[in-house]
């Protein structure tokens, strides 16, 4: 569990002075920023304390931090846009002033911090991300873990820690990603957008990092603070058995250790030789495949997307509607999602 560093935050004269490439003056037009993930991170934190969001069904933000700025500093708008804050009030203004087109995502290296009474250093984007991951913040790391708010299309792809783009093609591969080493996670995940997301049956597309954490910011876990660990458990709910990364995120939604059901059904379940026989599903649907959303409209084609050695089904995209043949007559159920499937095969072609 990240450990909670307090700092009051002394509030000065908000003062933001705008500078740009067109500028006369030759020396403040040398200010060169660099997109940084663990600054929108903390941004999106003082947004949640100050509920610059809105977001007032969330439970209320501390509104001390595990650090503070030395101000000024100069950041940048996701257009290039340069600007120097000279303190926390002024920062607070353009928080309060951003939109999913025009937002603060890049800073001037290096800048100093104050934490626990020390002044601090912070030289790139590695330093600043280990900053933050010493703290109580929500990063990108943190939300992979939640399977429940909504669930990625995949494939997706993100730059690893070599710099390199490179393709994830499940949750678990996600999770594998940002898996804390024994010594210590160093990577910071760094999706590529845009990505599309499903949530409450909806197929939504996400176009940048604002918009991400923004989304993230209505999620139940968005106020629960887990640590970053894979130990999956399971419950029963009224769609089907539900995983959640750990007992932390199940505890969110309010579960508890009586809720908890096996992960494993007891059942071997296999898509391709019960599709058509034990279940059919009602066509046409979409599967994800090399990063495109593909049409199926029959039993064969959607065989040829399934790759029982990577993924016991198919990487649909839901709803989907599938009828079993059980001995009673036909069942006709809406599938929100891969787990409910696996559970419903498992249970219905034995």
């Amino acid at each position: 569990m990240k450990k909670i560093k307090i700092l009051l935050l002394v509030l000065t004269i908000a003062m933001v002075g705008l500078y740009s490439c067109t500028d006369n003056d030759p020396v403040e037009n040398e200010i060169v920023t660099a997109k940084s993930i663990s600054l929108r991170t903390t941004l999106n934190e003082i947004r949640k304390a100050n509920n610059i969001s809105g977001k007032n069904d969330l439970t209320t933000q501390d509104t001390a931090f595990c650090f503070g700025f030395v101000y000024p500093i100069n950041l940048s708008y996701s257009d290039g846009t340069v600007i120097t804050v000279s303190s926390y009030e002024g920062l607070i203004e353009v928080l309060t002033n951003e939109t999913s087109a025009l937002y603060i995502d890049g800073i001037e290296f290096p800048f100093q911090v104050q934490q626990e009474g020390a002044i601090i250093t912070i030289n790139n984007e590695d330093e600043f991300f280990a900053l933050i991951d010493d703290c109580t913040f929500h990063t990108l790391n943190d939300f992979v873990f939640d399977f429940t708010c909504y669930s990625i299309v995949f494939p997706i792809s993100v730059v690893n820690d070599n710099g390199e783009t490179t393709v994830v093609n499940s949750q678990t591969e996600l999770v594998d990603l940002v898996l804390p080493t024994p010594t210590g996670n160093s990577y910071q995940l760094d999706i590529v957008f845009p990505i599309s997301v499903v949530q409450n049956d909806l197929t939504i597309v996400i176009n940048n990092l604002y918009e991400f954490f923004d989304l993230n910011n209505d999620c139940s876990s968005s106020s629960c603070v887990c640590t970053a660990d894979y130990n999956p458990v399971c419950v029963q709910t009224s769609a089907g058995i539900v995983e959640y990364s750990n007992m932390c995120h199940a505890e969110c939604d309010g579960f508890t250790a009586a809720d908890l059901v096996s992960c494993d059904p007891v059942t071997t379940i296999n898509f391709g030789t019960g599709l058509g026989s034990c279940f059919n599903v009602a066509y046409p649907v979409q599967v994800q495949y090399m990063g495109a959303l593909v049409t199926v409209n029959s039993n064969d084609e959607l065989r040829q997307y399934y790759f029982p050695a990577t993924s016991s089904i198919p990487a649909l995209v839901y709803p989907v509607t599938v009828t079993f043949n059980s001995a009673t007559g036909p069942v006709t159920v809406v599938m929100t999602g891969s787990a409910q499937f696996e559970t419903a095969i498992a249970n219905n072609c034995n």
